[in-house]
């Protein structure tokens, strides 16, 4: 698998100069020349022998990502010269290739095609289609655009059965492919320049694009390759997750074969059907498709099925086992902060003696109720939903409380599981008189980690404790399903915290 590094700019000296700087982190070196035009034979003979990288040389029109339409001549003869300066590989549309015919070895010729509009259901004709204008030694390119996860699945299970051709998608829905697809076979994968300090970051050359820097910190200690493992979070929208972060940096400490992705599915029974190669291992499982990772299990421990919802895939045999380790991670986190109350000299009563209110009637929700009475104690469930709040509280053997009768409510425990604080943190989902002195108060919300309910609940006196704690220990859970390896939990609180840092800035 080589790493192709793509450059885009205005000026020929300033692309040349960002492509040297950068040339350590390529494999080869990709010079886009869409908006400069021919540089001049000299000028890229004298790039080529500085970057002592092999060179692809580019210019593609609005039909491959770029921004300017060039006449037949002018680009022919370009790529044409580009031969004879010393590039390695020349990329040509395939509707053009017949019209450049062979160029001076030893380059060779990218032939690529670009579907700009998605992803055809018959991939194996387009493919038969370049191979018509293929000459000796050409390397074939297909790329496509994913609208969603199951079109770059579609395109990686195709590329699996060819061999040599270089295939990814285009678009965000489509970025893990990149990443994949020297595993089921591309020889070549593209990323944009690297994000470095003092430096204005460059614009990708297409959309989708892994910064460099960020790919090669996504990568196995040892490199990809046919074997490597695929771990990923399933949710939709999904590019807020700091799960590729924390999960990526816990598999590259342990030295482990795989990698670990972000998928944005439309449908996810259709998005599980398309996961049948042996290298797609385990996913986690988020919003909203908790309670259909549950319904295609083949198997569930005791709390995905108390809770009817699965956050956590393992593949097993042709099926997937579900486990759902929100429950645990919730228990833990209550019976931790619990105990800390009690070391400091407060009245805190044990988990199993606690009153335990819980906000909310989703997901989270289920699984802090199901902590809660697996460990004895009393609960009270409210939501915006009285109807839905109800029918949980009666699940759980608990009683329900008006929304608008939270301030009376005497409570030990507060576990806050709606969105509310996620887009604006400081937003209270409830009044400050609802939180009481003494009181634990968990919010789910992780992102930020200080949130205006945390903050509100410390002011009153209450043990505030941040989804962070949630997050972490149910993601140590996944880990170990995953990899039957132990996690580093406080290499994941780090992951955690790096991943939060921008979000800080």
């Amino acid at each position: 698998m080589a790493i192709v590094v793509s450059h885009l700019d205005s000026d020929f000296d300033a692309l040349c100069a960002r492509a040297l700087r950068q040339a350590k982190f390529a494999d080869l070196v990709e010079l886009r020349l869409d908006r400069i035009g021919h540089p001049g034979k000299a000028r890229l003979a004298e790039f080529v022998r500085a970057v002592k990288k092999p060179v692809i040389v580019a210019c593609h029109g609005t039909n491959g990502f770029g921004t300017t339409d060039r006449g037949v001549d002018e680009l022919c003869t370009l790529l044409a010269d580009a031969a004879v300066a010393g590039a390695r590989f020349v990329d040509v549309d395939w509707t053009l290739a017949l019209e450049l015919g062979e160029v001076k070895a030893p380059c060779h010729r990218i032939v690529s095609r670009h579907e700009l509009d998605g992803t055809p259901p018959d991939l194996a004709a387009l493919h038969a289609e370049v191979q018509e204008v293929l000459g000796e030694g050409d390397v074939t390119k297909l790329v496509t655009h994913a609208q969603t996860s199951e079109d770059g699945l579609r395109l990686l299970a195709w590329l699996a059965t060819t061999k040599g051709v270089v295939s990814f998608c285009s678009g965000a829905a489509g970025s893990f492919t990149r990443l994949l697809a020297p595993i089921f076979g591309s020889p070549f994968t593209y990323c944009a320049s690297a994000a470095l300090p003092g430096e204005p970051p460059a614009e990708a050359t297409a959309p989708g694009q892994w910064r460099v820097n960020d790919y090669l910190a996504a990568l196995p200690p040892g490199g990809i390759s046919q074997e490597t493992a695929v771990f990923g979070v399933v949710g939709r929208p999904v590019g807020h997750s700091l799960s590729p972060r924390v999960h990526g940096l816990a598999l590259k400490a342990k030295k482990l074969d795989a990698v670990y992705v972000a998928f944005e599915p439309a449908d996810f029974g259709r998005f599980l059907a398309l996961c049948q190669a042996p290298n797609f291992r385990g996913f986690s499982v988020t919003a909203p498709f908790k309670e259909d990772a549950f319904r295609l299990a083949s198997a569930h421990d005791e709390a995905a099925r108390r809770t009817g919802a699965v956050n956590t895939l393992v593949r097993d045999g042709a099926g997937w086992r579900g486990a759902n380790t929100d429950v645990p991670a919730v228990r833990e986190t209550l019976a931790a902060a619990l105990a800390l109350r009690a070391r400091d000299g407060l009245h805190s009563p044990a988990f199993a003696a606690a009153r335990v209110l819980v906000l909310g009637t989703g997901g989270a929700a289920r699984a802090a109720l199901h902590a809660a009475r697996a460990a004895g104690a009393a609960v009270c469930v409210s939501g915006r939903d009285a109807a839905r709040a109800q029918a949980l509280a009666r699940e759980f053997e608990g009683r329900s409380v008006a929304w608008s009768e939270l301030a009376r409510e005497e409570h030990d425990v507060l576990v806050h599981a709606t969105p509310v604080g996620t887009l604006e943190p400081a937003a209270l989902p409830v009044a400050p008189e609802v939180l009481r002195a003494g009181t634990v108060v968990l919010d789910a919300v992780y992102r930020p980690i200080k949130t205006g309910l945390l903050a509100a609940a410390h002011a009153r006196g209450a043990l505030a404790v941040p989804g962070a704690e949630w997050f972490v220990r149910q993601a140590a859970l996944q880990f170990q399903l995953f990899t039957r390896e132990e996690p580093d939990v406080a290499l994941l609180r780090h992951a955690f915290e790096g991943a939060l840092a921008p979000a800080r800035s």
